[in-house]
């Protein structure tokens, strides 16, 4: 799941348990190492522990896209599967969500998301500042169920991986079988959700 998916399940945390989950969330690709080693303080970290354990989950062998993508992508199918997730939520938000009354619409969730995530800059990594710069100039998290934007997206990804070209096929492919991966992705992101929900305790694993 990327960063709308990631988002979602932070704020309904932190509502519900009164943690501070959505920075570290948010970043939490661009913190590497153990958790008690990285240079950022404690209440923000348990955001690195749910981010980390929501890539365990969706990593997982039986993530419900993975027979879909296997073939065409390989290993590059937990990128594939991770956007087309937030290319199906953020198209269906208002439906998801429909009585969630703090959530509203994907815009209105958007800048909730931005502003929280900015009011930490100065414990940006160095490399984050120009991407997220990007995500909010450009609105990403509101322009993933743009396919033609979400295909801008994969031809930019293409470029910095290595042998990163197949993912120039991503929407044609997603185009090719909508309908199965809308469902596929959906009941992806409520099954991580769910196990999240259970299963997460945030700092107190710190």
């Amino acid at each position: 799941m990327n960063y709308l998916a990631h988002s979602v399940i932070s704020l309904e945390i932190d509502k519900k348990t009164n943690k501070n989950t959505l920075y570290g969330n948010f970043t939490g690709d661009f913190y590497k190492g153990k958790i008690e080693k990285i240079d950022l303080q404690k209440n923000l970290k348990s955001g690195i522990v749910l981010h980390r354990l929501i890539d365990k989950i969706s990593d997982r062998e039986k993530n419900f896209l993975n027979e879909l993508l296997q073939k065409e992508f390989g290993i590059f199918k937990g990128i594939v599967s991770d956007m087309y997730v937030d290319h199906f939520l953020c198209k269906n938000f208002e439906k998801i969500f429909n009585d969630n009354s703090d959530f509203g619409n994907v815009e209105k969730v958007e800048r909730k998301i931005i502003q929280s995530v900015e009011k930490y800059d100065k414990f940006f990594p160095s490399d984050f500042k120009s991407f997220f710069d990007w995500l909010k100039r450009e609105k990403v998290l509101v322009r993933y169920k743009n396919l033609d934007f979400l295909e801008k997206v994969f031809f930019g990804m293409s470029k910095r991986v290595r042998k990163g070209e197949i993912l120039r096929n991503a929407v044609c492919e997603l185009r090719r079988n909508y309908v199965e991966f809308e469902e596929k992705s959906l009941r992806e992101f409520l099954f991580v959700k769910r196990k999240i929900m259970e299963n997460f305790e945030g700092s107190e694993k710190l």
